[in-house]
């Protein structure tokens, strides 16, 4: 591997690192704005500058890649790049939708919905965290959340409809709002495992997603 290709890959990791900041903080605020008044202009800021820095990582992954013909591990980190650059970005997104909705129920929010906005933004973190460090172990706690969040998932859901039956003059609407948010917040949690499932697949060179997992794949 050449001094070039190492230099590049870790100007790439740290702007991985510089990425995945924005993206909690943004998670993070989404979270926030159920329980609290949080400003507009500050997450709006974010949420450009997040898709600004995912479309120069992937084309400064692809340059790298066509340039420099990495193998081994390196090839396997920039391909675990290019898939972690998208997960963070659509949570990001994810968390725009979330926060922008959350603004109509701010206060209003049932119990289970606040607490799935904060699993959902403390197993992102756990994600991140597994992935920068390369840590599998993390990366597997990760993962056995999955059933913790589902249940979060239906909870919210069920006290949504509740609430639309109530009877209050716009708690259909405040209902569907609720809905909405809660999907987007149990989507930030699916992402979060497609990250832990990445830092597993590059410490270990095995694809864990639709039960695969067998062994490290030929070539990485």
């Amino acid at each position: 591997m050449s001094r070039q290709t190492v230099e590049e890959i870790n100007r790439l990791t740290a702007r991985l690192e510089g990425q995945s900041a924005r993206v909690l903080r943004q998670v993070e605020a989404a979270a926030r704005s159920l329980t609290e008044i949080v400003s507009k202009e500050g997450v709006e800021r974010l949420e450009e500058e997040i898709d600004r820095e995912e479309v120069f990582l992937e084309e400064k992954c692809l340059r790298v890649m066509a340039l420099h013909h990495p193998i081994g591990t390196d090839l396997r980190f920039l391909a675990t790049l290019l898939r972690a650059n998208g997960d963070l970005e659509r949570a990001a997104d994810h968390a725009w939708s979330a926060f922008s909705l959350s603004r109509t129920i701010v206060g209003q929010a049932p119990e289970s919905l606040v607490l799935l906005s904060r699993r959902s933004a403390f197993l992102m973190a756990e994600a991140v965290r597994a992935l920068l460090e390369r840590n599998p172990l993390q990366a597997a706690s990760v993962l056995e959340g999955n059933s913790a969040l589902e249940t979060l998932s239906e909870t919210a859901l069920r006290q949504a409809r509740v609430h639309a039956l109530s009877g209050e003059g716009d708690a259909l609407d405040q209902a569907f709002v609720m809905v909405r948010v809660a999907m987007d917040f149990r989507r930030i949690g699916d992402l979060a495992f497609n990250l832990a499932e990445n830092a597993l697949f590059l410490e270990r060179g095995n694809i864990v997603r639709h039960g695969g997992g067998g062994g490290p794949q030929q070539g990485f």
